[in-house]
C-alpha cells in the first residue's frame, strides 16, 4: 500500500470521468419525482412513522457484520436519513452521523457492509443539495427493497434470492474482462511503479464499467446509477450474506468474518475486476529470464525473486518490474521473477473464492513455484513488504520490504469491514512467527523505512519482537532508514533520486553465491 495525501481524489476523479460518459445521476423518472417530494421537507408514506430504535449512530468498527443486530442497525440508520428534517441544509451534515475521520467509504466502498452508514456517510458529506436529497432517496429505496423482501420471503430474505450470484457473475463475464485489459497499458509491469493520476483514472474507468454492468441490480434495488448507489447495493448484498455466528460456542468464531456462499462468490468477483493485472487467476505471474536482453544467453536460471504487490495508489499491480529487469542484465546469471499479487486488498489474507484461506493458499503455490530453485529471495513494498515478511520462512537468501504494515490493527489504513481484529491479530502472529524462523535459518532481513512515525512504529514492534524472541539472531534484522523521506513512499523516494536500483541489488542479492 502507497499511502496517498487525499485518497478522497479517486472518488472525485471518478465521478467526473463517469459525468463525462454517462448522466450518473439520472438513475430513473422517480428520483427526479423524489427530489420534489424531498424539497417540501416530508417524504411521505409509512415509513416516516416507524420510530428508530436506540442505537449508536456509527457502530464501531469491532462490531462486526456478524453480529445478529448488524443489519437491522444499518437499516436503522437508513430509517433515521429518511425521518430526519429533509430540508436541513447539507453544510450543517458534519455535526450528524459519520465521524469526519472516516474514509472507508472512498477508500475501500466495494468492501464495505456499512449501507446505512455509507448513505449517511454520503449525505453528510454532500456537496450540492442534490447529492443531499439523492442520498436520501437511496435510503428510502433501500428500506422500501428490503421490506418488501422480507414481506415476500417471510421475513427470512432481505434481498431477492439469487442477487449477489446475478451481480457476480456480470462482473465476470468475458466482454468485461476485456475491457479491462483495453485500459492497461502493460500486464506484466515492465516499470516500477505507476503514475498516481494513471491508477486514478483507471479506478474511475472500473467504477463506471461496473456501474454500467449492474445497472438491473441498481434499478432493481431502486438505487442511483452513480458511486454512492453502486456503494448501497454491495454493502447491502455484503451484509445480507453475512453469517450469524453469535449462536457458536467458541468467542473466537464471533469475530471472524463469515459470509455465505453467494457472499464470497461476489467478493471474489469484485476483487477480480479491481484491479490492474490481466492473467489469469489475477495473483501470479511467472515472468522467465525476465527482462533480458534478446542478445543474453537464456539458460534456466538458480535463482527466483518472488515480488509482492503493495496497494499501490488504491490499485494492486504487478511492481518493481523494471528495476529487476535493468538488475537481471548486470547479473553474470539471470535470476526468474514470480510476481504475487492481492488484489483484494486484504495484506495476503484472503483467498480467490473470496474466504479468508489466504494465506495457505499463497504459501503453497510460492512454495510449489520455489521448489526448482536453489536461491529464493522475497522484496515488496508497503502492503508487499509485509507480504515479503509474511512468507520470509520461504525464502532461502535475503528478503527486502520496504515501509512494511506489522500492526494492522493500528493502521488506519486497513479498512476493509472484513479486516477484523482477529484477522488482524492472526497476520501479525503469522508475520513475527515466519521472521523468527527465517532469521534462525539465517535469512537476513532488510527493512527501508523513512522517518514518518507510523512507519518507524511498525518495524520498531518488529525489531523489539525479534530482540525478545531471539537476541543474537535478530542482528540479522536489517533497518535501513532513509532521514530525507518523510513519507511512507520510501520506495517511490529511492526510485526518484536514483537510488532503487542499488538498494534492491544491494540487499536482493548480498548473500545470492550462483
Amino acid at each position: 500500500m502507497r499511502r496517498r495525501h487525499n485518497v478522497s481524489l479517486a472518488a472525485y476523479l471518478f465521478m467526473a470521468v463517469c459525468q463525462l460518459w454517462c448522466s450518473c445521476y439520472n438513475s430513473s423518472a422517480s428520483a427526479f419525482a423524489f427530489l420534489s417530494s424531498v424539497s417540501t421537507g416530508r417524504l411521505g408514506g409509512a415509513l416516516d412513522a416507524v420510530p428508530s430504535t436506540d442505537f449508536q449512530m456509527v457502530l464501531s468498527p469491532e462490531f462486526e457484520p456478524n453480529h445478529p443486530h448488524f443489519f437491522q442497525r444499518q437499516l436503522d440508520l437508513c430509517r433515521r436519513i429518511i425521518t430526519e428534517d429533509a430540508t436541513t441544509s447539507y453544510l450543517e451534515g458534519d455535526q450528524i452521523g459519520v465521524l469526519p475521520e472516516r474514509h472507508r467509504f472512498v477508500e475501500h466502498s466495494r468492501c464495505t457492509a456499512r449501507f446505512g452508514e455509507a448513505l449517511l456517510q454520503a449525505r453528510d458529506h454532500a456537496s450540492s443539495d442534490d447529492e443531499y436529497k439523492l442520498a436520501i432517496y437511496n435510503a428510502q429505496s433501500l428500506v422500501d427493497y428490503v421490506e418488501t423482501s422480507l414481506d415476500k420471503s417471510n421475513n427470512t430474505l432481505a434481498v431477492r434470492n439469487g442477487l449477489l450470484d446475478d451481480i457476480a457473475e456480470c462482473l465476470s463475464t468475458s466482454s468485461l474482462y476485456q475491457f479491462r485489459k483495453l485500459q492497461l497499458e502493460c500486464d506484466a509491469s515492465d516499470s516500477d511503479f505507476t503514475p498516481e493520476q494513471f491508477d486514478l483514472e483507471l479506478i474511475g474507468r472500473l467504477y463506471y464499467s461496473a456501474i454500467s454492468r449492474t445497472k438491473p441490480y441498481l434499478r432493481e434495488v431502486g438505487l442511483t446509477f452513480d458511486h454512492t448507489g453502486f456503494t448501497a447495493l454491495l454493502a447491502l448484498c455484503r451484509a445480507s450474506s453475512a453469517t450469524d455466528c453469535a449462536s457458536m460456542s467458541s468467542s473466537k468464531h464471533q469475530y471472524m468474518p463469515i459470509l455465505s456462499e453467494p457472499g464470497a462468490r461476489l467478493d471474489a468477483a469484485l476483487s477480480n475486476h479491481f484491479n490492474a493485472i490481466t492473467v489469469t487467476g489475477r495473483r501470479f505471474f511467472f515472468s522467465h529470464h525476465h527482462g533480458l536482453d534478446s542478445c543474453r544467453p537464456k539458460t534456466r536460471g538458480k535463482h527466483l525473486i518472488v515480488a509482492f504487490s503493495s496497494l499501490g495508489n488504491g490499485i494492486v499491480r504487478h511492481e518493481f518490474g523494471g528495476s529487476l529487469a535493468k538488475l537481471n542484465n548486470q547479473m553474470s546469471e539471470s535470476f526468474d521473477v514470480l510476481y504475487v499479487a492481492d488484489p483484494a486488498q486484504s495484506w495476503y489474507q484472503k483467498d480467490d473464492r473470496g474466504g479468508f484461506n489466504g494465506f495457505a493458499q499463497y504459501e503453497s503455490r510460492i512454495k510449489a513455484a520455489s521448489k526448482p530453485y536453489k536461491h529464493v529471495s522475497l522484496i515488496g513494498d508497503s502492503m508487499g513488504g509485509s507480504g515479503a515478511l509474511l512468507f520470509s520462512h520461504l525464502a532461502t537468501e535475503s528478503v527486502v520490504a520496504f515501509a512494511p504494515q506489522v500492526d494492522l490493527a493500528r493502521d488506519d489504513h486497513v479498512s476493509r469491514d472484513d479486516m477484523t481484529l482477529l484477522v488482524k491479530e492472526m497476520f501479525q502472529t503469522r508475520l513475527f512467527e515466519n521472521a523468527e524462523e527465517a532469521i534462525k535459518k539465517g535469512i537476513t532481513l532488510f527493512v527501508h523505512r523513512g522517518v514518518e512515525s507510523s512507519d518507524t512504529q511498525h518495524t520498531d514492534q518488529l525489531m523489539n519482537r525479534l530482540a525478545s524472541k531471539c537476541p543474537i539472531e535478530s542482528e540479522r534484522l536489517k533497518i535501513i532508514e532513509h532521514s530525507d523521506c518523510n513519507h511512507h513512499q520510501i520506495a517511490v523516494h529511492l526510485k526518484q533520486k536514483g537510488h532503487l536500483l542499488e538498494a534492491i541489488s544491494t540487499c536482493l542479492m548480498s548473500n545470492v553465491v550462483m
